[in-house]
């Protein structure tokens, strides 16, 4: 991946994170934007924005998406799901991923708070049943 394309995936990452705050209400001041903020630093720190944004599907499914995917499902079980599949890696569950190879695994590479923190996120991006 080149300086210019990880330059670009940082900054759609961060207009569509400022965009789902000014959707939901939050704007960027508050304790809401403030844990959107820290959200933020952690997906950057960890790489995710490298593949996801909030609302765009880039290389991976938008975060949106996933909570969009799994909204009915009971959510103990999805975010289970999730954190496994962050730890773990996936493939074939979003046959519309520009990335070929899949979701890689993380869990030697991203600390367990920080990917339990990051799925709470996206599962609280859609409203659940």
């Amino acid at each position: 991946m080149t300086i210019k394309s990880i330059m670009t995936a940082l900054l759609l990452g961060g207009v569509a994170l400022l965009a789902a705050c000014e959707q939901q209400g939050t704007g960027s001041t508050g304790s809401h934007g403030e844990l959107e903020s820290e959200l933020f630093k952690l997906a950057h720190m960890n790489g995710c924005i490298e593949c996801h944004t909030v609302s765009a599907t880039t290389v991976g499914p938008s975060w949106q998406a996933i909570a969009d995917r799994y909204k009915d499902a009971p959510r103990e079980e999805t975010r289970a799901l999730l954190i496994d599949s962050v730890k773990n890696g996936s493939k074939g569950k979003w046959l519309t991923w520009k990335g070929g190879d899949g979701m890689p695994p993380l869990g030697r590479r991203v600390a367990q708070d920080h990917i339990e923190r990051l799925v709470d996120f996206i599962l609280s991006l859609t409203p659940r049943k």
